[in-house]
């Protein structure tokens, strides 16, 4: 009984369903960081925060849009030192990151991207 209850609860967790004529705002924030995560030792990283715009195109397509990109960066004894902010690499990187990712999107799962290609490999494998 509890096996099928779970699953289902599951499903509707893990694939959200988005309506048509609503925009769905998210925070989102990713970090990459390299070096050995042992305190006291050097890293380098960079972390970037935004918030997630999604809304319906037609059908399964939809369109993701990034609203106030922020990139900071790591460099230093991890964990005393803080993340500062990137302004050189923010101002370069705003226009690719602002301009709007249009999707596949169904049962959970994205399948195709559309983007233009002299942008594809900056925007849409940056993650």
């Amino acid at each position: 009984m509890w096996v099928p209850l779970l699953f289902v609860f599951l499903s509707i967790i893990v694939a959200p369903e988005f309506a048509n004529g609503q925009t769905y705002v998210y925070k989102y924030e990713a970090t990459v960081m390299g070096g050995l995560p042992e305190m006291g030792l050097a890293r380098a990283g960079v972390k970037i925060r935004c918030k997630v715009m999604i809304s319906a195109d037609s059908g399964n397509t939809f369109i993701l849009k990034l609203v106030d990109p922020e990139i900071l960066e790591f460099s230093g004894i991890w964990p005393k030192e803080d993340f500062v902010p990137a302004t050189n690499l923010t101002t370069t990187l705003t226009a690719q990151l602002l301009t709007p990712i249009k999707f596949e999107y169904a049962n959970g799962v994205v399948g195709k991207v559309f983007t233009l290609w002299t942008q594809y490999k900056n925007r849409v494998h940056f993650r």
